[in-house]
């Protein structure tokens, strides 16, 4: 070793334990670091708690760099920025929740971050263009990249047009723990870059898979919930959330979390999660997207999901501290019929597409969608498109019935393996679990209850 290659090692693990506090890296971010390290544009595929992070986070700092940070949720910016703030780093997120005086005051100091996060829409603004030019970046970070694909197309088109912020000095690193061949060919066609593709997924065998048939599913969640350690369970359906949210409320403590609430409210649940106030929340998917918390034992679904991407990324939240862990899926073949119908209703149709070619009146969203998508792809291409999704979307639920279904290993169904997981009830035979049980005083979800509860009023 030459005494450069010395020094910059010397550098590298100096800053890991000073700042970090870790005196080594793991395998997989040792092998996606280095290679960023080269200046080479990036797509990093990694397990949900994995410690993604970092991967981009340490490349920056030893390179003295700036990095633009493109995040798909404010709970996400606003958890990163205080982790890195924590670390004595300079970073800042904005959003439309922000305070107008803290917002202006961000915009005004911007130059003084390394580390600002925000969302694709506000890179759409005109404000956000004129004040990105103005800001060296040496690196643009594409956290949750699946999104590009999976929400491009869907409700968030502004995905599609990331590719106008990057220049050609600007290193490009995306990150995701949720993507097939699809996906990533969608990241990388659709940035219109050439990324170099990692992948240091791994199967999370700490975590132990199950399928329940239960006819009262409530009653069923009751039964376990005293053994359960810390609880995420999803829902599709932000009414059932609720329903089920306020009937488990009467015997344990808990909240719930979707899009409907207010930021200060999905604020307040985070926190009180995070910091073992409640023991479960009831969410839908909006919620889990940044919640770095190691110790959720289990992760219940009363509805089946989407797809299997979605499913392991949800699961993937439990046991992030490497001990044992449970994710139940409470099938029920209505989910999937349901779940069809919501395709049918919410995906864009060649109806729509043609109603917005002929100038008819369409909801907001949609049209801003269709504006967007018509200005990226010619009108063929288009039509291509919207059946390429529906029917990748309707698979994918197909794919989740074969699971719910399934007679033999779950854990070769999820991750496509070959061999048996020895994970899951079909080859370690059914499990109950009792983790360590949570002593938790049964509080209120509203605000001022929460408060209350807190400081013992």
């Amino acid at each position: 070793m030459s005494d450069d290659e010395g020094g910059e090692a010397m550098t590298y693990e100096t800053s890991l334990q000073e700042i970090y506090g870790f005196s080594e890296l793991r395998p997989s971010q040792q092998v996606i670091i280095d290679v960023i390290m080269t200046g080479e544009d990036v797509l990093a595929l990694m397990p949900t708690g994995g410690g993604k992070s970092l991967c981009y986070q340490l490349p920056v700092i030893l390179s003295g760099g700036k990095a633009l940070v493109i995040t798909p949720l404010i709970s996400l910016m606003e958890d990163q920025v205080a982790e890195l703030k924590r670390l004595r780093l300079k970073a800042a997120c904005i959003h439309s929740y922000l305070d107008i005086r803290e917002k202006r005051m961000i915009l005004n100091s911007l130059h003084d971050y390394q580390f600002i996060f925000c969302s694709p829409e506000w890179l759409a603004t005109e404000q956000a263009k004129g004040l990105i030019d103005q800001i060296m970046f040496t690196h643009v970070v594409i956290d949750e990249a699946h999104c590009i694909s999976e929400w491009g197309f869907d409700f968030r088109p502004h995905y599609l047009l990331l590719h106008e912020i990057l220049k050609e000095d600007n290193q490009v690193i995306a990150l995701t723990a949720t993507a097939d061949e699809k996906i990533i060919t969608d990241i990388l066609h659709l940035l219109k870059r050439e990324l170099k593709v990692i992948d240091e997924r791994t199967e999370r065998s700490n975590i132990f898979l199950s399928v329940e048939f239960q006819q009262d599913k409530l009653k069923y969640i009751e039964s376990l919930l005293d053994d359960a350690g810390p609880v995420i369970i999803y829902f599709s359906s932000k009414k059932i959330c609720d329903d089920i949210h306020h009937k488990l409320a009467e015997k344990f403590s808990g909240m719930t979390y979707h899009a409907d609430m207010t930021y200060e409210e999905r604020m307040t649940v985070q926190t009180a999660f995070y910091n073992d106030r409640i023991q479960y929340v009831c969410a839908t998917s909006a919620f889990g997207m940044g919640i770095n918390k190691k110790n959720i034992r289990t992760v219940i679904h009363y509805h089946v999901p989407k797809s299997k991407m979605q499913y392991v990324q949800e699961i993937g939240r439990a046991g992030r501290d490497g001990l044992q862990a449970h994710a139940l899926l409470l099938f029920d073949e209505e989910d999937i019929y349901r779940s069809y119908r919501f395709l049918q209703e919410d995906s864009l149709s060649e109806a729509d597409l043609n109603s917005y070619l002929n100038g008819a009146l369409l909801p907001e969203e949609k049209k801003e969608q269709l504006q967007i998508l018509t200005s990226l792809f010619s009108e063929q291409q288009l039509r291509y498109i919207i059946d390429r999704e529906y029917q990748s979307k309707k698979q994918a639920l197909m794919q989740m019935a074969e699971y719910g279904n399934a007679s033999q290993c779950l854990g070769a169904q999820l991750y496509h393996a070959d061999a048996p997981c020895g994970y899951c009830q079909f080859c370690w035979g059914k499990r109950t679990f009792q983790f360590e049980k949570m002593d938790i005083p049964k509080i209120c979800d509203d605000m001022k209850g929460y408060i209350n509860a807190l400081f013992n009023l």
